[in-house]
């Protein structure tokens, strides 16, 4: 059908605005997976204890969730392509700021707009990618939207570690981190470009007076489900993000730019692919293993002795994360409008944001009393509640989903 609640849907999947978007996420991921993998060792550099180190990890998340109140609204009213290139603006400030002053305030302080524009970049990619897909190919194409995601964070890490370093040989490692987050600078305002290139998101005076008063723009129950499980599945994929060069480091097998390769292969290869067969035979039978095989990933990794068993990790934890993320968010905004598709993904990162918060944050807890090898094992409990959540909770959003078809 050619109107998709309200807005004229596209007939292809292949327009210019969804390939803008990839590249809009590609470039996204470039600047936050070159930095965000080192943060942890950026702070012990700064001399910060380990529940410290899982703080400031985690603080840029929680940040996000904070500014989620206002995320919501403003995508909601204001013109989303516009939003999004000042949000890659206030991405390249925040990563100046970390190249000019490297001490723990100043780190907190820049954190805090890292994290105001991460609650609006991953939310306002997500909904525009469903404004501009088909509605029968929604988890599909969302799968191809990750593979921008999971490009950049096969590239990123290798490319931020290599920065680091060359500054570290070439002087010392305070140069290597400025260098590194003058990295990220670049890229924030080159992805500007694609995001210019999208089509203008228009919205009538009638559309906007249906949305009603703004905080009925913050959230939404029907895309609750799908946060919650995605709180989950994401607390224990922020372990990986976080402390894999760590637990390389602890366990002597090294390699940690090499997983992140598999890694981000493998979801490249998977997004997609199990994208497209949720459309065709369903979430519960795509999603439910894909979680199962996630939960052992962890295990597998946290159990690694070796590069070749953490590899193997690596690919199931790709082939499980990859195959449920992409799925839960179609899930979420399946059961809303396309008009407040930005309330429903608002929703949905609040869930994902505080999930990428706690899961650095207990970490580092866990690890100031075990070891990072420990984390990785405890790291399938998030998981395995994930399945359990989404059993009680997916009749429920079948029938929302059913209601908003109606509408």
């Amino acid at each position: 059908m050619n109107e998709q609640r309200g807005m004229t849907a596209p007939t292809t999947m292949w327009n210019k605005s969804f390939i803008c978007i990839v590249i809009a996420n590609l470039t996204l991921c470039l600047g936050h997976a070159s930095v965000n993998p080192l943060v942890a060792s950026y702070t012990k550099y700064l001399d910060t204890t380990p529940e410290m180190t899982g703080f400031l990890s985690g603080m840029f998340f929680i940040i996000s969730f904070a500014c989620h109140p206002f995320a919501g609204p403003a995508m909601t009213k204001l013109d989303k392509r516009k939003l999004l290139i000042v949000v890659f603006l206030l991405g390249a400030i925040a990563n100046t700021g970390y190249a000019i002053f490297h001490s723990v305030p100043a780190f907190m302080i820049f954190r805090f707009f890292s994290g105001a524009q991460y609650s609006l970049v991953g939310p306002l990619l997500l909904a525009l990618s469903a404004d501009h897909l088909p509605p029968d190919k929604l988890a599909y194409g969302l799968g191809i939207y990750g593979i921008g995601g999971a490009i950049g964070n096969a590239v990123a890490p290798s490319v931020g570690a290599t920065i680091l370093g060359f500054g570290t040989t070439l002087k010392s490692e305070s140069l290597g981190y400025t260098l590194l987050f003058l990295f990220g600078t670049v890229i924030f305002i080159l992805s500007v470009i694609p995001s210019y290139l999208i089509a203008p998101d228009k919205k009538t005076k009638e559309q906007l007076a249906d949305v009603g008063v703004w905080y009925k723009s913050i959230f939404t129950i029907k895309a609750l489900p799908a946060a919650i499980v995605l709180l989950l599945l994401m607390a224990a994929y922020a372990l990986i993000n976080t402390y894999i060069f760590e637990f390389t480091k602890e366990q002597g097998i090294g390699g940690a730019s090499l997983f992140y390769l598999v890694l981000a292969a493998a979801l490249a290869v998977s997004r997609p692919i199990c994208g497209y067969l949720t459309n065709k035979v369903g979430i519960n039978r795509i999603v439910f293993p894909a979680l199962i095989v996630f939960a052992l990933a962890m295990v597998i990794i946290g159990s690694s002795k070796s590069l070749p068993v953490a590899m193997i990790g690596a690919i199931l934890a790709a082939l499980g994360y990859g195959a449920s993320q992409p799925s839960l968010q179609a899930l979420g905004m399946q059961a809303t409008p396309a008009l407040l598709r930005g309330v429903a993904t608002n929703t949905m990162y609040m869930g994902i944001d505080m999930g990428l918060f706690l899961g650095p944050y207990l970490g580092g807890l866990v690890y100031a009393r075990s070891t990072y090898s420990f984390i990785y094992k405890v790291g399938a409990i998030p998981v395995i509640l994930a399945i359990i959540c989404l059993a009680l909770t997916l009749p429920t959003n079948k029938r929302w989903i059913k209601e908003a078809d109606l509408e």
